[in-house]
């Protein structure tokens, strides 16, 4: 038996779970965590987690709220301001407007703007948010002024993609695609995706320069709305993914972008989150060749996205209804039972770092 540290980032009735006895085999995966707790702040320090947060590792996290940016380098136990701290945080819309990615505990990329017409800026930082670059988009679109929503993935310190999107109406939600090879110091408009990419998005990643996904919620359509480039952007085609047996007239599913993992990124996992009359389960394909082929697996019974975390393509963990934490070491085609706690009935999202820390 083996010991697994539990850190929890959203405190439940004054409880902060710091440690759990659970069984052996593991992964996990990082997403931002929203902390339902009062924080209180000052300047520079915060008790309690930002309202949104991610950890890199056991020690360092990125945080966003409305005061700004947010770093920890002892696995959330503090939080402080860098001394820049100039993240331009949305007023109109609030947090959840600026789309973030943070490559590692000291490269993150933050889009933003100001309001409708205002330019839309990259701020990149290298140094853990001493200090930032701005770069202003080259938005050609008046849907684009202002930024409604959108996504950011980067593969490395160099190359990555920004995808924006803008208010939905009558179904319809207009896209367009940029993309830099200089670490955000300079930016491309690859073109608008509208016709190809359809629906609502939910994400982006790219596994190399020429071979991405966008995938978008389904509300109707035939088929599951994940979309694959293979020419870096330029062009997306439907993904030819075999469609579950659960999902049927009566529901939709939400389609997630793929994590790759292993020698050369040839191991990926694509989720899926099926809908049916307010119930929701997952069902997760897996790849052995870089994404060029997936294979369905089995569906997870009383679970959603939000309560699901990969550490790589093969190693998961997921809260499902009843406060359960179960784990799979395969991609998803089984699943053991980790622990048992009312604290993870509540929870609304999870993350681990390590296969014993999360």
């Amino acid at each position: 038996m083996r010991l697994y540290a539990v850190f929890a980032p959203i405190i439940i009735a004054g409880l902060f779970l710091q440690s759990y006895m659970v069984n052996d085999n593991l992964g996990l995966d990082s997403s931002m965590g929203i902390n339902t707790a009062e924080l209180k702040t000052d300047m520079n320090s915060l008790q309690g987690y930002p309202a949104k947060f991610r950890m890199n590792d056991i020690k360092h996290g990125w945080g966003i709220d409305k005061t700004g940016l947010w770093t920890t380098n002892d696995g959330g136990s503090s939080w402080y301001h860098p001394d820049s701290n100039i993240v331009p945080i949305p007023q109109e819309t609030g947090i959840f407007a600026a789309a973030s990615f943070f490559l590692n505990a000291t490269n993150g990329w933050i889009i933003s703007s100001h309001g409708i017409g205002q330019p839309v800026l990259i701020y990149h930082t290298s140094d853990q948010g001493q200090t930032w670059k701005e770069t202003k988009l080259p938005v050609t679109e008046d849907w684009e002024q202002g930024y409604s929503g959108g996504f950011i993935h980067f593969i490395d310190v160099n190359n990555g993609y920004v995808l924006l999107d803008s208010e939905p109406g009558l179904g319809m939600m207009e896209k367009s695609l940029y993309r830099t090879a200089d670490g955000g110091n300079s930016w491309k408009r690859i073109g608008n995706l509208t016709e190809s990419i359809k629906a609502y998005p939910t994400g982006i990643t790219f596994q190399d320069s020429q071979n991405g996904w966008i995938t978008s919620s389904n509300h109707g359509q035939e088929y599951i709305l994940t979309f694959r480039t293979t020419d870096g952007g330029k062009s997306w085609k439907p993904e030819q993914l075999k469609k579950p047996a659960a999902l049927a007239a009566f529901t939709y599913s939400n389609s997630y972008p793929p994590k790759f993992s292993g020698k050369d990124n040839m191991k990926g996992i694509l989720p899926l989150e099926i809908v049916d009359d307010g119930i929701r389960s997952m069902v997760f394909y897996t790849s052995d060749n870089g994404g060029r082929t997936w294979k369905l697996g089995p569906q997870l019974l009383g679970t959603e996205a939000a309560r699901t975390t990969w550490l790589n393509a093969r190693e998961g963990w997921t809260l499902q209804e009843g406060g359960k934490l179960v784990a799979t070491v395969n991609g998803g085609v089984s699943w053991r039972l980790i622990a048992t706690s009312q604290l993870f009935a509540k929870a609304e999202n999870i993350q681990f770092v390590t296969p014993k820390n999360g």
